[in-house]
């Protein structure tokens, strides 16, 4: 399958995005393979692009108060992370770790993704509807 194809059928954020703006997003990513434990992005490093799980499951693994670092999540195909850095300039707010061998993950260079947000109003109130959910869920 095509990175277009996967981006419009697979990934719940992009139903319904426009074939220009899939094309952009397609042809400018790339797709990166990790093995199991290998870290994705680092807590507080600059995020530059947005990812996007094709195969397999990413943890997110996050500071919380009185347990420092533990998982708070898992992310597994259609699913992205990466998005809540680019939009608010900031660094990531987790490491991400591939959690299985054979782990593809998509990546979206931020101005494909920055060009989808200025044009899509229907876009951007999914993502921010995404990130405030994200927000708002507890640590465990």
């Amino acid at each position: 399958m095509d990175a277009k194809t996967f981006l419009g059928s697979h990934v719940p954020l992009f139903a319904g995005i426009s074939d220009e703006h899939l094309t952009d997003l397609a042809v400018s990513s790339e797709l990166k393979s990790y093995k199991a434990g290998q870290t994705i992005l680092f807590q507080g490093m600059t995020v530059d692009d947005l990812h996007v799980v094709a195969v397999g499951k990413v943890s997110i693994h996050a500071k919380v108060a009185g347990r420092g670092v533990v998982q708070v999540a898992e992310l597994g195909p259609g699913e992205i992370f990466g998005e809540t850095s680019i939009l608010e300039s900031g660094t990531a707010g987790a490491t991400v770790k591939a959690a299985q061998d054979g782990t593809y993950v998509l990546v979206v260079p931020q101005e494909a993704f920055r060009r989808l947000v200025a044009e899509s109003p229907d876009f951007v109130a999914r993502l921010k509807a995404l990130i405030d959910g994200r927000k708002a869920l507890p640590r465990a």
